[in-house]
């Protein structure tokens, strides 16, 4: 309303009272403001911090969106893209595995974030390099995005060690360099690989027997991702999976080792007074007969003494020229944790249900996601459990701080499936940061739009999760 609308005392005193709240202002003494001027400042502020900028689709060449949303995902680590350039610097020849190695590295660098909007880009070099190593790739049926992931590390691996073929992660030797881990536990001695690897990370796995209480060795193998089963629940959280995945089972037909040593113990003194009992008898016998059973029965205490030897020290020792006993099976427990977590965690969400009638379908649980992913609950520590009831090792110890470092991990992005189990569409959330500030985009085929955290985290259908320790 005007001043012009108040009586002339009333307009008078206006007037005094906008010069005075006028004279403040200009004093710094006053400030007007709304929440809702704030709001927008900040959303200036953001936009203007926020870089533009865009990113390059590639073409569905039939069927490839699998392969599309893959490599868009994995243009965004940053370690992974540094890894394939060490990794193309050093192939050499003409192999199945350097020839993807160079391919790879041509696309990931087209897909890097782009200042203005850029055509899109074929990928049918690349799928014709893999199509060499693996024919199912050059099919234009629809394919598995874990699957193909699969093939990328392998070839990486064996690019970067100089084996052509179909190398595997998991036969590497990654414990080689790799110091002994508390409480003496071993494993077995195994070719030099490269530690570079920001996919390579390390699971320890133990099985203990109920029955006897006896631990085997813990083994260790590498990982270039894990491959965790989605609850059969409307709604699922990651760290849910991963605490199925690290849950110590149950298993009903193991056989012990240690048992078997103590019913073969049980068996050679058996043997033994058999033989001592048939030489009582027989002292009257023939000498040939008495040397033989007097023979058997010294064979067998020699036996005897290795057997519990083994028994005392180490029921895994060879025990050539003996044969072991078979007891009845029994039950053992059986656990797997995060011994070395990776650079880059990559959680392949399975999502098969088998049916009784032999088909699959696909579990549409609703996984959700969080931006930041503490995986300590999952890994060891230097305290290791050899009781078949209790984890591998657990952070409750005196003195120790229950969250471990590089154990803390930061989505980066995301692979999608939305249809059946045999059918339907890939796509790609992939993160963009530049400094402090980032912006996640949609990625499907040709088209990358943005899209808020929140549209990531709520997803739902997840398949492939990406994760760069922090």
């Amino acid at each position: 309303m005007s001043t012009l609308a108040f009586p002339g005392n009333t307009r008078s005193l206006l007037v005094v009272a906008s010069m005075g709240v006028a004279s403040l202002m200009a004093l710094g003494l006053l400030t007007l403001s709304t929440a809702g001027d704030g709001k927008r400042d900040a959303r200036r502020r953001q936009k203007k911090r926020r870089p533009k900028v865009h990113l390059r689709g590639l073409y569905n060449l039939g069927n490839t969106c699998f392969l599309n949303s893959t490599l868009q995902a994995l243009a965004s680590l940053a370690a992974f893209t540094d890894y394939v350039d060490r990794s193309t610097a050093a192939v050499a020849g003409d192999s199945e595995d350097a020839a993807v190695t160079v391919q790879l590295k041509h696309v990931l660098d087209q897909l890097g974030p782009q200042p203005a909007r850029v055509a899109a880009l074929s990928p049918r070099a690349l799928i014709g390099s893999l199509s060499q190593k693996s024919r199912w790739l050059g099919s234009r049926s629809e394919q598995d995005a874990h699957e193909l992931f699969q093939l990328l590390s392998s070839t990486l691996q064996a690019a970067a060690a100089g084996r052509t073929g179909d190398g595997s992660l998991f036969d590497s030797g990654f414990l080689a360099a790799t110091p002994p881990i508390a409480n003496g536990i071993v494993s077995s001695p195994q070719p030099a690989v490269d530690l570079e690897n920001p996919l390579l990370g390390m699971a320890a796995s133990r099985t203990a027997c109920v029955r006897c209480g006896y631990t085997e060795a813990i083994r260790h193998s590498t990982f270039d991702n894990l491959s965790l089963t989605v609850p059969r629940t409307p709604v699922a959280t990651v760290e849910e999976c991963l605490a199925q995945y690290t849950a110590i089972d149950r298993l009903d037909d193991f056989k012990c080792r240690s048992c078997t040593i103590a019913a073969t113990i049980a068996q050679t003194k058996r043997d033994i007074a058999a033989c001592e009992s048939a030489m009582a008898r027989d002292r009257d016998g023939s000498a040939r007969r008495a040397r033989r059973l007097g023979d058997t029965a010294a064979r067998l205490r020699e036996q005897l003494g290795e057997l519990e030897a083994a028994l005392a020290s180490n029921p895994e020792a060879e025990l050539r020229g003996i044969r072991l006993a078979s007891p009845a099976p029994g039950v053992s427990t059986r656990q797997t944790m995060i011994a070395r977590p990776p650079r880059i965690l990559v959680l392949h969400l399975s999502r098969s249900i088998y049916l009784p009638t032999g088909g699959t379908a696909k579990n549409p649980a609703h996984v959700q996601l969080q931006p930041l992913l503490d995986v300590s609950p999952f890994a060891t520590t230097g305290h290791i459990s050899t009781s078949a009831s209790a984890p591998i090792s657990g952070a409750a110890h005196a003195g120790e701080k229950a969250r471990r470092r590089n154990c803390l991990f930061r989505l980066s992005a995301v692979v999608v499936h939305s249809g059946a189990h045999d059918s339907g569409h890939f796509c790609a959330y992939r993160c963009v940061r530049t400094g402090d500030a980032e912006q996640w985009f949609l990625v499907s085929d040709i088209r990358a739009v943005p899209v808020p955290l929140e549209a990531v985290l709520d997803a739902g259908n997840g398949y492939l999760l990406f994760y760069e320790r922090i």
